[in-house]
């Protein structure tokens, strides 16, 4: 790996010294190379093997550093999600920035778009919330349930996300089909903002996953699988994004070349709680919050919650009070469905939804907890 520094930034610049000091943490041996160009300077370290292989450090550890230019790998990355040493990784989403040691941040929007989406992002817009979430394509556990309007529903919710100065959406994709349409819609559109596509609790599709990982124009969030008995899978189903499509030869063996470029770490993890045959419970999906501060202390990526799915009802402020059980393990993000309330009714999981009305509830819980921890 070659990290470049930014035009007249030396090799003793106290910059490029701070590169080499976290790559000799991350255990890996550095070279500093000096080029003198027509009245500047640039420098470039080397990382090689040490302690540890060059190639399975996270290259976010470095890109994310004052005074990196560039960051650029001579072999395949052999990176894992599970990175011990690396350091948090931050999503840039406009002015937003989403981390793990960083203020939890607010992504409201519907579980299913309609053609109310731009009333209703213009109104979450009005109440300063500028990360929407939005479901276009949705996985049912029943067949005859509504399954969105897909692509239309992702021309409605960009176009809407232009005209009201949206910063980035979040939106669910099932197949491979769905990033091309997500991509060719985008230009249509000419929505200016960031996109995340969250892959999601019931999606097992590791075709998908690879294909997420060839690209690097949007940032993915992973929610846990449904079945999930431990953060282990949950880290799995990331890594297939981290890897991305490597190319091998007939005789197996990987090709280099080709593979060089695979990957992205633009990751995101989403906990939304666990399959449950407790009968008896409240909370549709058994929440596990503790997975939070799990993931947050053993991962790199940003872990985030969704109190929504697993609470399942509005009834008796459930949401709410699971949003506030799972502020307590400090989560990056919280993704809350929303919608207008009792004078229209969402589409899909409506018991689950927040009114509109009781928006600001959500706003001060999390505002109140960044203030008491930041």
């Amino acid at each position: 790996m070659i990290i470049q520094m930014d035009p007249g930034i030396g090799k003793e610049h106290s910059l490029t010294q701070a590169v080499v000091a976290l790559a000799q943490e991350l255990g890996a041996d550095t070279t500093v190379h000096e080029t003198a160009g027509t009245g500047t300077m640039v420098a470039e370290v080397y990382l090689l093997d040490g302690k540890n292989r060059a190639c399975t450090l996270p290259e976010h550890s470095f890109r994310q550093m004052s005074g990196v230019c560039q960051v650029r790998r001579v072999t395949p990355s052999a990176v894992s999600l599970v990175a011990n040493g690396s350091k948090p990784h931050h999503i840039n989403l406009g002015t937003f920035e989403i981390g793990n040691d960083l203020p939890c941040c607010l992504i409201a929007g519907p579980c299913t778009v309609d053609r109310h989406i731009d009333e209703l992002v213009g109104r979450l817009v009005d109440n300063g919330i500028r990360l929407i979430r939005g479901g276009c394509w949705k996985p049912r556990s029943n067949a005859w349930s509504f399954p969105g309007f897909g692509k239309k529903a992702v021309q409605w919710l960009l176009a809407a996300a232009q005209k009201h100065g949206v910063e980035a959406v979040f939106l669910e994709v099932l197949d491979e089909t769905h990033l091309l349409d997500v991509q060719q819609i985008q230009r249509q559109v000419g929505y200016q903002g960031k996109i995340v596509l969250w892959v999601g609790a019931r999606t097992d599709n590791q075709n998908l996953l690879r294909k997420l990982g060839r690209q690097k124009d949007f940032s993915v969030m992973i929610k846990n699988p449904l079945q999930a008995r431990s953060i282990a899978e949950w880290a799995n189903k990331a890594e297939f994004v981290i890897a991305g499509e490597r190319n091998f030869n007939d005789d197996g063996q990987l090709i280099a070349e080709e593979s060089l470029k695979q990957g992205n770490d633009q990751i995101m993890l989403c906990s939304r709680g666990v399959d449950s045959d407790d009968e008896d419970s409240s909370y549709r999906f058994e929440p596990r919050h503790s997975w939070i501060t799990a993931a947050r202390e053993k991962f790199w990526a940003p872990v985030g919650v969704d109190p929504s799915h697993s609470a399942g009802t509005m009834k008796k402020d459930l949401v709410l009070h699971n949003l506030q059980a799972a502020l307590i393990h400090q989560p990056a993000f919280a993704l809350v469905e929303t919608y207008f309330g009792d004078e229209r009714k969402p589409l899909c999981d409506a018991d689950q939804a927040l009114p509109l009305a009781r928006l600001p509830e959500v706003i001060t819980m999390i505002n109140q907890h960044n203030q008491a921890h930041f």
